[in-house]
């Protein structure tokens, strides 16, 4: 892959074992700290209780690995969010390359077989709805340039598991900001699980940090 990159690292308390659940990285995406691609949506991070609600107010992409994508062709699934002509809101697929992405479904990072990454082109997250139709997409312009970024799990019934923050499906208040254009840029400490969060009994849905790599 070229330079223009972004790698998510994606981290729980016990072993990455996609068939006991999804592991869901959502995105917000902005081209600038007030404006999201979304012409009529605002900045913010993306929520379980946004998904449980069934608004997804601050999802703009997704990506998904584990359960629901185990015959998907790249192993995973990665979608932009569209409004439908009745208001509803469905996730349509992006449509990447073998050339245009890099996932390592296992990797050991202070555990055994407990991590995942994907690397992914920055100008995905340009990618948004069309206000004519759900599909094609089209590319925001001026690019992004932020995102808002929250790791998610959920069991085989989709009922959410664990996200970012000190309270686990319960947290407000957190927000992880990553910037696309200010250089290389490592996100670690931002996605390190407090000590006492409360969390899944299952430790394989239990997220425990992650680290997010910028390389513009």
């Amino acid at each position: 892959m070229t330079a223009g990159t972004i790698t998510f690292q994606f981290t729980v308390s016990g072993t990455i074992v996609p068939s006991q659940g999804d592991y869901i990285i959502a995105v917000n995406s902005n081209t600038d700290p007030n404006t999201d691609v979304n012409s009529n949506e605002t900045p913010g991070e993306p929520t379980v209780a946004e998904a449980q609600a069934g608004t997804f107010t601050h999802w703009d992409q997704e990506f998904v690995y584990g359960f629901d994508t185990s015959t998907s062709p790249n192993g995973f699934a990665l979608s932009y969010k569209a409004v439908t002509a009745g208001g509803g809101i469905t996730f349509v697929p992006i449509i990447l390359t073998t050339n245009q992405f890099i996932f390592n479904p296992t990797q050991s990072v202070g555990g055994t077989n407990n991590t995942f990454s994907i690397t992914l082109p920055i100008a995905i997250f340009s990618i948004r709805a069309n206000t004519q139709s759900t599909s094609p997409p089209t590319v925001t312009t001026p690019p992004a340039v932020r995102l808002h970024v929250n790791y998610i799990t959920t069991d085989t019934g989709r009922t959410p598991q664990d996200q970012l923050g000190c309270c686990g499906v319960s947290t407000t208040g957190f927000d992880l900001v990553v910037l696309l254009n200010a250089g290389m840029q490592i996100y670690q400490n931002q996605l390190t699980t407090p000590p006492g969060k409360p969390g899944p009994s299952n430790p394989n849905l239990f997220i425990t940090g992650g680290m997010i790599t910028v390389n513009p």
